[in-house]
């Protein structure tokens, strides 16, 4: 590549970046607190998860691992070079809202754990959680959807094998955390995995070089 293609390609992937990071978080911020509101109002709450796991002890500084999930998706679209890949990313993570939005509404669920108020050191944090999400959006968790989509992307575009273990145990430990800060079930876990699997293989595969 010449020296004078280089900034033309980073232009256009700074671009892609732009446009479609736009476009992503204003559909998936709409669609997932959209029906998180239709959600709430349901007369009925499905229980998705096994007694045994409302014993499962609060763990609250896991609350920054939680978090860092939005993290994992900024380094994922300045880690993609291609502008093609970039929305491919982008679609494969408005596909997963989408999807994922269709089964918020017909299948509302109900958190089993009681959320703790005022926790010490961390309320701010909780605090804020809880005000703005309210717990019926669990299944699929696309707290996990989307941290397996953007593992799996930027895995892809890096050469280090140890870089690869440590996003995929950065992975592992989001699926953790999900349930130690109270916020989801282990069938969160497992459908979120489910729903990654398919738009990977099934949107951004088939998209990614087009």
């Amino acid at each position: 590549m010449s020296n004078d293609t280089m900034p033309f390609r980073a232009n256009e992937r700074n671009r892609a970046i732009t446009i479609w990071g736009s476009i992503t978080l204003i559909f998936s911020t709409v669609v997932y607190f959209g029906t998180n509101e239709i959600a709430s109002k349901s007369e009925h709450f499905y229980k998705l998860y096994f007694e045994f796991e409302r014993d499962i002890p609060m763990v609250p500084w896991m609350v920054y691992i939680y978090q860092s999930f939005a993290l994992l998706i900024v380094i994922t679209y300045f880690s993609i070079k291609s502008p093609q890949k970039i929305k491919a990313y982008s679609i494969s993570f408005m596909s997963s809202c989408g999807i994922a939005a269709v089964f918020f509404i017909l299948f509302p669920t109900e958190l089993g754990f009681s959320r703790t108020e005022n926790i010490e050191g961390y309320e701010f944090m909780y605090n804020l959680l809880h005000m703005i999400d309210k717990p019926h959006n669990l299944a699929p968790s696309l707290h996990i959807t989307y941290s397996a989509l953007g593992a799996y992307v930027l895995s892809s575009e890096i050469q280090s094998k140890f870089l690869k273990r440590m996003i995929w145990l950065w992975f592992l430990l989001i699926c953790s955390s999900i349930v130690l800060v109270h916020q989801h079930h282990l069938f969160d876990i497992f459908s979120g995995i489910l729903l990654s699997y398919f738009v990977i293989n099934f949107v951004f595969k088939k998209m990614k070089n087009k």
